[in-house]
C-alpha cells in the first residue's frame, strides 16, 4: 500500500502541571493544575469529574521520565509531534521546563515546535479577568525581540523541530495583540537567514473568524483550534448570526477591554453550557479554505472546563472514544484532498486535563481515547502506512 500523503497528528502540550515560584505565590504553595483537577466537582448526575489520571498518575512535569512517558505512548498510538505552550512577557519566561528538557535531551525523540501564548495573565479562573497577575506588553523594541529570538533559536535549530519546506514552525496564538507584528516576523526571519535556516514560518492559531485581516499579512498559514474554531465558525449552524456577530465585534476591542467583560460575563453566568459533540464535529470535518492562507484543520477530544469554572463550565456531556474515533477517522480521511505544503492536524490537547482535552490515559476511559486515535489512523492508511502495530495494548507502560 502506497500513501503519499498521511496525517501528521500535533498535539498541543500544555506545561502547566509542574511548580513554579510564580504560581506559588499567586495560588499557594505548590500550586500546579492538577490542584484544580483534583478539586472538580460532578454538576449533574453522571457528570465525569472529577477527572482522575489512570493510576492516579499525577505526574510531574519537571522530571525528565514524565516526557520519556509521554513521548513513549504518543508516539506507540500514532502521533507525530508536540506543539508545547510557550509563555514569554517581555523577557521573563514561565512554565518553561518541559521545553528546556526537551532542548536539554536530544535523545527524546519527538517532533516539537512552539506556541506563542501571548496573552496577558489573570485570574480568570476565579472571574476576575481585571485580577492582572502578569501582563503581557508587546513592545515594538528590536532589543526585546532579539532576547525572544536569542531562546527561540535553540527550538528552531533543533533536528526534531517540526518544519515546512525547510522552516521552522512558529505558533502565534494572539497576533492580533502584537502592535508591530510584521516587523516583528520580519526581524527574525533575517535573523533566522543569519542563522543559517532557510527562514521561519509562521501559523496564526484560529479560534473564531478573523475580524481583521490586516495583521494576517506576514503569515504563512492558519490551523483551525477546535472546538472553538467550529463553534464560532459562520458555516456551523447550531450557532446564530447574532453571537456570532457579537462575537466578532468583541474581538476587536482591546484586550483589557476584552478581559473586563469576560469577568463580568463569567460572574453573571451561573450555569452550565452544553454543546453537542457530534454537531460541532460534523463542522469540523468540512473543508474551509481561507482565500489568501493554507488552513491546517483541527481536531479535540473533549472540553469541559468545570475544574476551573465549576458551574460556570462549558462541556460536551456526550464524548467517549468511539464519538471520537468515528469523527477523527473523517477528518483523517480528508488529508487527501487538502491541497497544504504538510499534511498536519493540530489536536486539541495532549494534557490539558483542568478543560477535558486529553488524549492521555485516565480512571474512566483508560487507553480509549489513545486507542481511538491509533485506530482512526489504521482505519485510513493501515497498519504499514502508519508504523504502529495492531492490536497494541501498552501493557506494562502504565
Amino acid at each position: 500500500m502506497t500513501i503519499e500523503k498521511r496525517a501528521k497528528l500535533i498535539a498541543m502540550y500544555f506545561p502547566q502541571l509542574h511548580a513554579i515560584p510564580e504560581n506559588d505565590e499567586w495560588w499557594g504553595e505548590g500550586f500546579t493544575d492538577w490542584v484544580n483537577v483534583r478539586q472538580a466537582e460532578p454538576q449533574f448526575e453522571g457528570h465525569n469529574q472529577p477527572r482522575i489520571p489512570l493510576n492516579n498518575n499525577y505526574y510531574d512535569q519537571s522530571q525528565l521520565e514524565t516526557l520519556r512517558w509521554q513521548i513513549d505512548l504518543a508516539k506507540k498510538n500514532g502521533l507525530y509531534g508536540f506543539c508545547h505552550y510557550h509563555y514569554w512577557f517581555d523577557g521573563k519566561q514561565l512554565l518553561e521546563t518541559p521545553t528546556n528538557l526537551m532542548l536539554q535531551h536530544k535523545d527524546l525523540d519527538m517532533p516539537f515546535c512552539l506556541s506563542w501564548a501571548n496573552e496577558t495573565w489573570s485570574r480568570r479562573w476565579d472571574a476576575s479577568d481585571y485580577d492582572v497577575l502578569i501582563k503581557q506588553t508587546h513592545p515594538p523594541d528590536k532589543r526585546r525581540w532579539k532576547l525572544h529570538f536569542d531562546y527561540l533559536i535553540k527550538a528552531w535549530t533543533d533536528d526534531r523541530a517540526i518544519k515546512v519546506d525547510g522552516k521552522p514552525v512558529f505558533v502565534f496564538y494572539r497576533p492580533q495583540y502584537i502592535s508591530d507584528i510584521d516587523g516583528l516576523m520580519d526581524y527574525w526571519r533575517e535573523l533566522a537567514v543569519g542563522a543559517g535556516l532557510k527562514g521561519l514560518y509562521f501559523m496564526v492559531q484560529k479560534n473564531w473568524e478573523f475580524s481583521q485581516r490586516d495583521y494576517l499579512q506576514g503569515f504563512d498559514a492558519i490551523f483551525q483550534f477546535q472546538p472553538f474554531e467550529s463553534l464560532y465558525s459562520p458555516s456551523f449552524e447550531n450557532s446564530s448570526k447574532v453571537y456570532r456577530s457579537i462575537a466578532s465585534l468583541f474581538h476587536r476591542l482591546p484586550e483589557s477591554t476584552q478581559s473586563l467583560l469576560r469577568a463580568v460575563r463569567t460572574r453573571f453566568r451561573q450555569k452550565l453550557e452544553f454543546w453537542d459533540y457530534d454537531a460541532v464535529w460534523n463542522n469540523i470535518i468540512q473543508i474551509r479554505n481561507d482565500p489568501e492562507l493554507p488552513v491546517y484543520p483541527g481536531a479535540f477530544v473533549v472540553w469541559d472546563n468545570t475544574a476551573r469554572y465549576g458551574k460556570r463550565a462549558r462541556l460536551f456531556k456526550d464524548a467517549n472514544p468511539e464519538r471520537f474515533e468515528h469523527w477523527f477517522s473523517q477528518l483523517v480521511d480528508t488529508m487527501e484532498a487538502r491541497d497544504l505544503p504538510e499534511d498536519f492536524i493540530f489536536l486539541n490537547a495532549w494534557n490539558e486535563w483542568a478543560e477535558g482535552a486529553y488524549l492521555e490515559p485516565d480512571k474512566t476511559f483508560g487507553l480509549g481515547f489513545l486507542e481511538a486515535t491509533r485506530d482512526a489512523l489504521l482505519t485510513v492508511y493501515g497498519e504499514e502506512a502508519v508504523g504502529i502495530p495492531t492490536p497494541h495494548r501498552l501493557t506494562g507502560m502504565l
